[in-house]
């Protein structure tokens, strides 16, 4: 599959936000556009030193070109009254069984600290979107609902741009080295060491699968050797058959897996289970770049999370989500629930 990647620019903003300044520093953000989806990923660190604790502001990623624009799933900054808030309504919601807000991506407390927070996703394209670039809109909404401040930033090419927000003018830029942002491989996993278990999850059959079945249909020694020559010519579903067969072959299980979240990075399905397998790999950055793309309405997503949110140092959440998705008949909860606390046995011996 031939790949085209846009390289965009490193972007400071700081100023005035309803009498608390905004710091936004975004590195290294790039655009990574394929046939059929893009996939956009940026490291980002946020402080607001003197939030007003009513007031929120919602940082909203934009993919546009000539042809179209396309708002990505946005970041919620809360004042402290702000953020009690949305947790007591989120309490509400769950009691009632809706679902979180349709885009949005992370919702932050704001402290005086600075926060770092490690954008990704990805969406589906027809037929490419060539000649991308990426924008930031940031919104400043009140205690009361009103919307006190909205404004729109570009990046620029291989530049990193510091804009004030007050006049809206380059002060400064700085060359950036013309380099593609590759993500870490997982690292393999060591013989005889005990490791959390991911859950995976075969992906059901979709246009790619039944045009396949139908002029090509793969025997699994054929789809195995397009799997290494030609993956891309697979369905998602082939690529997951393919794995599979190599449960015996930790190495190429993960491969195909890896493979298949590259060709398919918009797929919930996909980066579920490529977060099962980074998790077995103890690959914890990756797996949490991975759930948040995830399928969130399966038994699988509930064992993946609560193992990463273990390994987070969020024992509580982990341990509830484990037993939760053990209650339900998870074998690979219990197991890792097992895991944990034979592993923490010697804390108190």
């Amino acid at each position: 599959m031939r790949v085209k990647s846009v390289i965009v620019a490193s972007i400071l903003a700081v100023g005035s936000a309803s009498a608390q300044d905004l710091k936004l520093d975004i590195l290294s953000p790039s655009i990574r556009v394929l046939q059929d989806s893009a996939v956009i990923s940026m490291k980002m660190a946020i402080s607001v030193p003197e939030m007003d604790s009513k007031s929120y502001i919602r940082l909203t990623p934009i993919l546009t070109n000539s042809i179209r624009s396309t708002e990505l799933p946005f970041i919620i900054l809360n004042g402290e009254k702000a953020q009690k808030l949305y947790r007591r309504n989120q309490a509400l919601n769950k009691r009632k069984g809706k679902k979180e807000a349709p885009g949005t991506f992370a919702v932050i407390g704001l402290t005086p600290e600075e926060h770092k927070l490690d954008y990704r996703t990805a969406l589906a394209t027809e037929g490419g979107m060539l000649n991308a670039k990426l924008l930031m809109r940031k919104e400043v909404i009140n205690g009361n609902g009103d919307k006190t401040q909205n404004e729109t930033f570009s990046f620029s090419n291989n530049k990193m741009i510091v804009f004030t927000q007050e006049t809206g003018q380059v002060s400064e830029s700085y060359p950036l080295p013309k380099k593609d942002v590759v993500l870490p491989a997982n690292p393999p996993v060591s013989a005889g060491e005990k490791h959390f278990k991911g859950s995976y999850i075969s992906p059901e059959s979709d246009a790619t699968d039944e045009r396949n079945q139908k002029e090509l249909n793969f025997s699994l020694e054929e789809a195995r050797v397009m799997a290494g020559v030609n993956p891309q010519i697979l369905s998602l579903r082939e690529l997951y058959t393919v794995a599979i067969s190599y449960k015996n072959d930790p190495f190429q299980f993960y491969k195909i897996i890896d493979t298949s979240v590259k060709i398919y990075p918009a797929s919930p399905v996909a980066n579920l289970n490529a977060a099962a397998a980074a998790i077995e790999q103890g690959n914890i950055e990756a797996a949490g770049r991975y759930l948040q793309m995830a399928s969130h309405e399966s038994l699988a997503y509930k064992n993946c999370r609560g193992v990463y949110e273990l390994l987070c140092n969020n024992t509580y959440e982990g341990i509830r989500l484990l037993k939760s998705a053990k209650a339900a008949g998870s074998e690979e909860a219990a197991q890792n629930l097992k895991l944990f606390f034979e592993s923490n046995k010697t804390v108190i011996e």
